[in-house]
């Protein structure tokens, strides 16, 4: 039980990042809009790492866990937004900030860690 409630935890802490990247871009205006496409690919992909947070069973300090599969993802979309001619950069870091905060939501305030 314990593990299925940290996997939805986390997916859905992962939803709400990629609604708050999709919301973020809309203001700030580089080059053209994001396609409806783009902007769900957004969001799946931020849900993709909570999932990804929620299921692993990596046993590493939750900090550094959140940060590396934040890290992990932040690359995979900062290689998909090269494509789309936007910066490597800013979903670098915030792959970062979404991984330690969605880790540190799950494990620290709702008491979800990694079960044994």
């Amino acid at each position: 039980m314990q593990r299925t409630r940290r996997v939805v935890i986390a997916s859905i802490l992962g939803l709400i990042a990629g609604g708050i990247s999709w919301a973020g871009s809309l203001f700030v205006e580089v080059g053209a809009p994001l396609s409806l496409a783009s902007s769900i690919s957004m969001a799946l992909l931020w849900a993709l790492l909570g999932f990804s947070i929620g299921i692993s069973s990596l046993r590493w300090h939750w900090v550094i866990h959140g940060m590396v599969l934040g890290l992990i993802f932040g690359v995979v979309f900062g290689v998909t937004a090269l494509g789309l001619e936007r910066s490597f950069w800013p979903p670098l870091i915030m792959g970062l900030i979404y991984g330690f905060l969605i880790e540190l939501i799950t494990t620290k305030a709702l008491k979800t860690g990694v079960a044994d």
